[in-house]
């Protein structure tokens, strides 16, 4: 070992820029190690576990997540990165993302259109995938080493979390899906009045639209004129006929009116 850095087979192993160049991490352990954290998971090798994690994630850096490192040691010492403590570290990481699921629980409860539970949701899926993925990991190094109590508690906390950010999901989804039901069912109605507005103007029309055509053709006429016309007071009655020909034959079948009844 050179400069701290483990060696095999004579070629030197380079720690990775996301990992503390004071940790000398077994060379096991540093040839799985790429240049990035890459996804949550466990490493168990010679002994050692290293446990990376993400810090709670934004969705604006849904590409890039913030590497949280966890370093146990066989004879049991633990080291944490970025913030130092260990286990004891890793209480207020947990407690960073139940902040967050609880936020996240405010705003849906706040919420009330489908765009305010969308950009909850938004929030939302990166986080309970985050959230998945890390309680995974836990229990791995808990089944690593069953008898350290921390990493129990570790694990259930965990678990806990992810039950909780399941249920935030589970009702975002639901508040959206009956925020676009009602907005259907508001434009559904609204749909309906203005048809029924639109057939009350089509039978004004076709009741008076006739008796009007007349009246336009006859006023171009002195009205003595018009009146000692032959025939002047019968094709007024045409037109009044059919004008109430027209409007009653514009409206909807009895089967459509009693539809149009019940939903009034």
């Amino acid at each position: 070992m050179r400069g701290g850095l483990p060696r095999r087979t004579g070629v030197e192993i380079k720690t990775p820029a996301f990992v503390p160049k004071i940790w000398y991490l077994p060379a096991s352990i540093l040839r799985r190690l790429g240049d990035s954290a890459g996804r949550q998971r466990l490493m168990n090798e010679d002994g050692h576990l290293l446990l990376i994690l993400h810090e709670a994630p934004m969705p604006e850096d849904d590409e890039v997540r913030k590497p949280v490192l966890i370093w146990g040691k066989p004879e049991g010492e633990w080291k944490s990165y970025p913030c130092t403590g260990g286990l004891t570290a890793m209480a207020a990481h947990l407690a960073a993302y139940e902040e967050r699921i609880s936020a996240l629980d405010e705003a849906v409860e706040q919420a009330s259109t489908p765009r305010q539970y969308f950009e909850v949701m938004r929030h939302v899926t990166p986080l309970l995938r985050a959230t998945r993925n890390q309680s995974v990991v836990f229990q791995e190094a808990r089944s690593a080493r069953p008898d350290d109590r921390q990493l129990i508690n570790l694990r259930d906390k965990a678990g806990d979390l992810e039950r909780a950010i399941e249920l935030v999901a589970g009702d975002a989804k639901a508040g959206m899906e009956f925020s676009l039901a009602e907005n259907t069912e508001e434009q559904a109605e609204f749909a309906h009045q203005a048809n029924q507005e639109a057939r009350k103007l089509n039978r004004l029309v076709s009741l008076f639209f006739p008796l009007a055509t007349l009246v336009a053709v006859f006023g171009m006429n002195p009205p003595n004129e018009v009146l000692s016309m032959r025939g002047f007071w019968t094709v007024i009655a045409i037109g009044i006929l059919s004008g109430m020909f027209l409007h009653y034959s514009a409206k909807p079948p009895k089967q459509e009116r009693r539809k149009d009844l019940r939903k009034e």
